[in-house]
């Protein structure tokens, strides 16, 4: 499951479901990985959504993204995982 974490990689939600309920957005989750929670985007804060979600740093992270995987991938494989 995805999970967002802290800086120091503890688990600051778990993320379960993400769904359309009507005009929102329903996420559900676990909050510190105890806590079930419902939260919700509306249509009007969707647009708010979308500009963090297609910002330049969001954009370069997805391009990115392989690299990132793999260098995890064989930092995990030779015990250098940090």
């Amino acid at each position: 499951m995805p999970r967002i974490i802290s800086d120091k990689g503890a688990p600051m939600m778990i993320l379960q479901e993400l769904k359309r309920k009507g005009d929102k957005l329903e996420i559900n989750g676990q909050l510190m990985g105890a806590w079930p929670s419902k939260m919700y985007i509306t249509s009007e804060e969707f647009g708010g959504f979308l500009r963090l979600a297609l910002s330049w740093s969001v954009i370069s992270y997805l391009l990115l993204y392989p690299f990132y995987r793999l260098a995890a991938l064989l930092r995990k494989k030779h015990g250098r995982d940090t």
